[in-house]
């Protein structure tokens, strides 16, 4: 599940707790002799304590970083997916199944055709995004790769018609780790608390309500399902938060 399907954590415990009591049960009614699930260990879930963004002193690192890449068509395309994230605020699996219709520089506009829940959404175009994706598309164009000739996503690989979201985040966490804004234990897995891929979009976000975008059109841009999640990306009182809440319904 883990390795395979590329699963969460959340999702595999769920079945591992479904095992654990199945083989629980036939134990105990002598269907079998001993419990082959009794050692297996739930995998441990990141406590999730909030939103986590970038300052600026960490964005200019991470562009830093990004600029260090010496192979011209993975900087393009790499820069491309750092600007989707942090100045369109998309999520990584939305970056991934980007297809090269949903970008539109002439109304300069990208659009999220099946995003978390299903839900579509069209996102005005920053300068600094339309600026990289048109310095990727060139690269991406050019190739003559019958894999990249034959694809309909924006986003490919030196070898496969579509970055996955696996790779996308392998690459982002291997720019993070280059600035000092990413750290893993001595098994190398990465620490709690760390910066990821959705760490730009949450930056994202924040912005706009610094910048006294209103509420409900923050939560459409970014997708969201409810106001509530939206307010998660500003520290008001319990009161203030309320009498939001309240002004945008």
């Amino acid at each position: 599940m883990m390795n395979t399907l590329d699963q969460k954590p959340a999702t595999i415990n769920k079945a591992l707790a479904t095992l654990k009591t199945f083989f629980s049960w036939a134990v105990d009614k002598n269907h079998i002799p001993t419990d082959p699930a009794s050692k297996v260990r739930m995998k441990r879930v990141q406590q999730v304590t909030g939103p986590k963004w970038m300052t600026d002193q960490e964005i200019n690192r991470l562009t830093y970083a990004l600029d260090t890449e010496k192979n011209e068509f993975k900087a393009a395309r790499d820069r491309a997916i750092f600007y989707t994230m942090f100045r369109a605020g998309l999520r990584v699996e939305e970056v991934s199944d980007l297809k090269l219709t949903h970008v539109d520089f002439r109304r300069e506009t990208v659009t999220v055709m099946d995003g978390k829940g299903g839900k579509f959404r069209v996102v005005p175009m920053h300068q600094d995004l339309k600026r990289t994706l048109k310095a990727w598309l060139p690269f991406r164009n050019a190739s003559k790769k019958p894999a990249h000739q034959e694809s309909e996503f924006l986003l490919v690989t030196e070898r496969s018609g579509k970055m996955t979201t696996r790779a996308i985040e392998h690459m982002m966490d291997t720019y993070m780790e280059r600035c000092g804004l990413l750290e893993r234990d001595a098994d190398g897995k990465k620490m709690d608390g760390q910066h990821s891929c959705h760490s730009l979009r949450h930056t994202f976000g924040k912005r706009l309500l610094d910048a006294g975008r209103p509420l409900n059109e923050v939560k459409e841009l970014m997708g969201h399902d409810n106001i509530q999640t939206t307010m998660r990306y500003v520290t008001p009182s319990r009161n203030d938060l309320k009498k939001a809440i309240e002004a945008v319904r």
